[in-house]
């Protein structure tokens, strides 16, 4: 195993180490750390910490976890310390299925010994951006676009019309259960369909509304399909 070789050789051949990890895809890393640790007793990692420093270290560390480890981890540092880093955050709250978000839900509660449902609530300032994220980590969107209502698409258009541009103020729990419970197709069935009750389509209406500052319509934008 040239992994092994390689943390063997005196000082560490970490041309090595280098040209093969990155070169692996994600599961084919797995399969090596697990080879390692059978063969040695050791966790590859572990060995290969105190063979590297620095940003290097980081790097080398990152690539042998798993998707879900990784995302805990940035999840976790996004709220370290003084402040969030919403966008982080968003990005990956916004962009995962519920499968995915369960997973990364296990790993984070067993490496951290928390929830990741009480660190958001505890974390995030923004009730809006809190709202959201939380209703997404629950897992209630629906995953399955194949079956199309359309009645309840033109339900849920007029609603966000009526709950946002045709009032005064922003009904934000309405906002919120219509941009997060449908599946991504028949949201962007709704946003289309919006267009047709609102002067503004669906970004430009979040951007009008006093209630959706900062935050908030960073994670509204994400989940229309923009990131502006």
């Amino acid at each position: 195993m040239n992994i092994e070789k390689a943390i063997r050789t005196k000082g560490v051949d970490e041309v090595t180490i280098v040209n093969i990890l990155p070169n692996r895809s994600n599961e084919q890393r797995q399969d090596i750390a697990f080879t390692y640790q059978r063969r040695t007793k050791k966790e590859l990692a572990s060995a290969l910490k105190s063979a590297f420093s620095g940003h290097r270290e980081t790097a080398i560390w990152g690539l042998l976890k798993t998707p879900a480890q990784y995302e805990a981890s940035e999840l976790k540092a996004s709220m370290k310390g003084l402040g969030t880093d919403e966008d982080s955050l968003i990005e990956i709250i916004c962009s995962r299925t519920n499968q995915e978000l369960q997973e990364i839900n296990r790993v984070y509660k067993e490496i951290y010994k928390t929830d990741l449902e009480k660190d958001i609530i505890s974390d995030t300032s923004d009730d809006f951006l809190k709202s959201s994220m939380v209703a997404l980590w629950k897992g209630r969107r629906a995953e399955d676009g194949s079956v199309i209502d359309y009645e309840l698409i033109d339900q849920d258009a007029r609603d966000l019309y009526d709950a946002g541009v045709k009032r005064r103020g922003t009904d934000v729990s309405k906002w919120v259960s219509i941009m997060t419970e449908p599946s991504v197709c028949c949201l962007q069935k709704v946003l289309e369909r919006y267009k047709n009750y609102s002067p503004y389509d669906m970004p430009e209406s979040i951007k009008k509304e006093q209630d959706t500052k900062g935050d908030s319509q960073k994670a509204l934008l994400y989940l229309c399909g923009r990131d502006d």
